[in-house]
């Protein structure tokens, strides 16, 4: 139940948890599979490889795993599924392929591994003459995009909400970033139109993000003399590709147990759903964020469980102050009794930590954020986090949280302070906090334990 993406896919797995609905099914040690009569004529094909947990269903569903997936594992867990199996084609198949990738990923592996080494003059020069390409493209179209801000702040930005072809002009523009290889420079024009009229002082907002973007035409401009870290955080924003080579050659690698502190997924263009998984350094205190990406409802590989602990080695993107990380090795999931605890001296000074981050890198928009005794409040139809009152005194943020989640979680603490973690996110005045977990120290006051989670939803 913790693989859930949401509460509304734990109830309905619930209800799938009847062998009845299943006209077959079966399991052995690599995979399960079974067969579920939906509304249409032809049941729903679903099958788990084990190895992941990975999923597949031919349901329309674009959660994962999917309501259908769920309950087959209950059922198994249940032993109401039986095993020893001859697992059917259509199993074998989806099977297969995944084999046939993993094998060839590692033969890739093998043949680069194994093969001369090139000449590093030679890979130099090809490398750079494809940077200076896309480059190229990069600068002419964030050209375009400071002469559109230039129109845009001169006839007023009020006129954006007026406007009845702004919105094409707003995708005209972000269309044209992808066509000059910026994706992430069309990804935040698509996500500042959100904020056009969608307050009082959105006007402000939209400002700020404009001047964002001036800072990234700048820094396309001025690119020659900006030391590695900052244009590496510059090719970031703009959203320029890295390989793993690449990261775990330029980047910083931490081995340390790793805790899912967070999870959210969201839904972008093209069944596209991207996954940030959130992690906690237990020994050195740093964080990461993991993105995961699944096109057309195939699934995600490998299963990062909220509340579980992963030990691994983690290669950080390049630049100042970095988030970003991809595993170096295998993650191996440990048991609660070997991973070590989640403690308050762990997530010491978190406002100062943000701080730092963000001078460090400004272009960074998703930032983790920690509280260790906060308290939720609900005030004038908002929900609210206050801060602990030390030395300084912090006004309450707000906070986004789904309304049933925060009745619960009030519920479930008796309004005693908690620890909770979320991304902070740019917005009207103090911006806001999306909650995604909530932890509460046990009788010894040292361990924190997971209290509450939020499931993932895709948005």
């Amino acid at each position: 139940m913790a693989l859930s993406p949401d509460a509304a896919s734990s109830k309905a797995a619930k209800g799938l948890q009847s062998i009845n609905k299943w006209p077959t099914t079966g399991s052995n040690d690599v995979a399960v599979w079974g067969e579920c009569q939906g509304s249409g004529s032809k049941p729903y094909q679903t099958q788990v490889d084990l190895s992941g947990p990975a999923f597949k269903c031919s349901c329309p569903s674009r959660k994962f795993p999917c309501k259908h997936g769920l309950a087959l594992m209950l059922l198994r867990a249940a032993a109401q599924v039986p095993e020893g199996g001859e697992s059917p084609e259509w199993v074998n198949a989806w099977l297969g392929g995944r084999q046939d990738k993993a094998e060839k990923k590692e033969a890739k592996a093998a043949a680069i591994a194994a093969a001369p080494p090139a000449d590093p003059e030679v890979l130099a020069k090809q490398q750079a003459k494809r940077d200076d390409k896309r480059w190229d493209k990069v600068a002419a179209g964030m050209q375009e995009l400071s002469l559109w801000m230039q129109d845009m702040v001169r006839t007023g930005l009020a006129n954006q909400s007026s406007d009845a072809q702004a919105r094409q002009h707003w995708n005209t523009m972000a269309a044209r970033m992808v066509d000059a290889q910026a994706t992430g420079m069309s990804a935040r024009i698509k996500e500042a139109w959100d904020v056009v009229d969608s307050h009082p002082n959105w006007a402000r907002d939209l400002l700020v993000q404009l001047g964002h973007w001036q800072l990234l035409v700048d820094a396309v401009e001025r690119r020659e003399s900006l030391s590695p870290e900052v244009k590496a955080d510059v090719m970031a924003a703009l959203g320029w590709p890295m390989d793993k080579v690449e990261v775990q050659a330029l980047g910083e690698t931490i081995s340390d147990d790793w805790l899912v502190v967070g999870l959210r997924m969201l839904e972008r263009e093209g069944r596209l759903v991207e996954r940030r998984v959130w992690l906690q350094g237990l020994q050195t205190g740093r964080m990461a964020l993991v993105l995961d990406y699944s096109q057309g409802g195939r699934g995600f590989e490998t299963a990062l469980v909220p509340g579980s602990t992963y030990r691994s080695r983690l290669s950080f993107y390049p630049g100042n102050a970095p988030l970003r990380a991809i595993a170096a090795s295998g993650a191996q999931a440990l048991a609660p009794a070997d991973a070590a605890p989640l403690t308050p001296a762990v997530l010491a000074q978190p406002l100062q930590r943000l701080s730092q981050r963000i001078a460090a890198n400004p272009l960074q928009s998703v930032q983790p954020l920690w509280c260790t005794q906060a308290h939720l409040l609900f005030a004038d139809g908002q929900w609210l986090v206050a801060w602990p009152q030390g030395k300084e005194s912090h006004a309450p943020v707000p906070a986004v949280i789904a309304d049933e989640q925060a009745w619960h979680l009030l519920a479930l603490t008796g309004g005693a302070p908690m620890a909770l973690f979320g991304e902070w996110e740019p917005g009207p005045q103090l911006g806001r906090w999306r909650l995604l977990s909530a932890w509460q120290t046990d009788e010894s006051g040292q361990v924190l334990r997971k209290l509450w989670q939020n499931q993932g939803e895709v948005l």
